[in-house]
C-alpha cells in the first residue's frame, strides 16, 4: 500500500519534502496530456462520415504498472488539458489513461467512457525533471461497442431519417454541427412543448429498442443547440404484461452554440427493471410561452459490456 500512496504526491508535499530531507528527495517526473479526439478506424468503420465521431473527452484518469509491484497505481483522474507530477524515475510496465466524460452533462461526474478505447503506453520513460509530453491522443470507438442501435448524422448521402416530427435539412454546411445537415424541431409560441421521437421502422412489443443483456451500458449520444429546454425520456414496460410508462432521464439546458452530449440511460433502464424492449423521445419544453427551435446532429444509441 506505501508503494501506490507514494507515486504521486501533490506538489506542495514534493517542496516540503525535499526541504526537509534534500539528500534523499528524488525529483518527480512529469505526464501531461492536451486532449483527445475520436477517430474512424483503419478497417470496419461505422460509418466514413466525420460527424459521427465528433466528441467532448474533458478528462482522463491515468493508471500505471510499475515493475516490482503487485497491482496497478492510480495516479489519480484529472480534468485535460492537465499536467501531473509522479514520484518515479524509470520506465513503467505501462500507462494506461481513460478517457471521460460529463455524465448526462454533469461536469462533477465523470466516469470512464467505456464506447472509448483507452491508451495504452509501453516503453515510456519518466524521467526525474522531465516531462513526458503525449500531447492530443487519438482513440477510437471500442471494439466491443454493439453496432449503433440507430445512427442519424442528417446527410445527404446518408438518407434513413429515423426521427419522428424531425425537419431535415439537407443542405446547410452553415447550421450544421459537422457536413452538411442536420435535424430541426420547430416550437410556435402558443404550444407548451413539442415532441418528438427515436424511431427505427421496426418494433419489439410495441417498442423501439431491445438491449439483450441487463449488464450492458447504454448511452445516448448526440450533438445538440437549443433555444429552449430539451427533455429526454425513456418509455417502457416497468415489469411483464402490464401498460407502458415513460420516465424522465434528463433536461438539456438551452445552448447558442453545438454541444455533444453523452446521456446515460442506465437509470431510467434500471426503473424498467431493465426491461429489454424501450423507446426514447424528447420534449422541447416552451413554460415561457416564447417558442424557439431546437436542431439536433449526429445522433447514436449504443450499448457496450460494463468495463470500469
Amino acid at each position: 500500500m506505501t508503494k501506490r500512496l507514494t507515486r504521486y504526491l501533490a506538489l506542495p508535499l514534493l517542496a516540503l519534502m525535499a526541504a526537509c530531507n534534500d539528500q534523499d528527495f528524488v525529483a518527480p517526473a512529469f505526464i501531461s496530456v492536451d486532449a483527445f479526439k475520436v477517430t474512424a478506424p483503419d478497417e470496419d468503420a461505422f460509418t466514413t462520415d466525420s460527424g459521427f465521431y465528433t466528441s467532448n473527452v474533458v478528462a482522463a484518469q491515468v493508471v500505471a504498472a510499475f515493475p516490482g509491484d503487485e497491482a496497478e497505481t492510480v495516479l489519480g483522474s484529472f480534468r485535460l488539458p492537465f499536467t501531473i507530477p509522479v514520484l518515479y524515475n524509470g520506465t513503467p510496465d505501462y500507462i494506461i489513461i481513460y478517457p471521460e466524460v460529463a455524465h448526462s452533462g454533469v461536469m462533477s461526474t465523470l466516469p470512464y467512457y467505456s464506447f472509448y478505447e483507452a491508451i495504452r503506453l509501453e516503453g515510456q520513460t519518466l524521467t526525474s525533471g522531465d516531462t513526458l509530453k503525449l500531447g492530443t491522443l487519438t482513440t477510437l470507438y471500442d471494439s466491443r461497442t454493439d453496432y449503433p442501435h440507430i445512427f442519424e448524422p442528417f446527410e445527404p448521402t446518408q438518407a434513413n431519417i429515423q426521427m419522428d416530427s424531425v425537419e431535415w435539412i439537407r443542405i446547410d454546411r452553415e447550421g450544421a454541427c459537422t457536413g452538411e445537415g442536420y435535424g430541426h424541431v420547430h416550437v410556435d409560441p402558443a404550444a407548451t412543448h413539442a415532441k418528438f421521437a427515436i424511431n427505427v421502422g421496426r418494433k419489439f412489443n410495441g417498442l423501439d429498442f431491445y438491449v439483450d443483456n441487463p449488464q450492458k451500458n447504454v448511452y445516448l449520444e448526440l450533438d445538440i443547440r437549443s433555444d429552449l429546454k430539451v427533455q429526454v425520456n425513456m418509455t417502457s414496460q416497468r415489469y411483464e404484461g402490464i401498460n407502458q410508462t415513460t420516465e424522465q432521464v434528463m433536461v438539456i439546458n438551452p445552448s447558442d452554440d453545438w454541444k455533444h452530449m453523452y446521456i446515460n440511460l442506465e437509470p431510467a433502464w434500471r426503473v424498467f427493471n431493465h426491461n429489454k424492449s424501450f423507446s426514447v423521445s424528447f420534449s422541447a419544453l416552451n413554460a415561457d410561452g416564447v417558442g424557439g427551435d431546437v436542431y439536433i446532429d449526429n445522433v447514436k444509441l449504443l450499448t457496450t459490456a460494463k468495463t470500469l
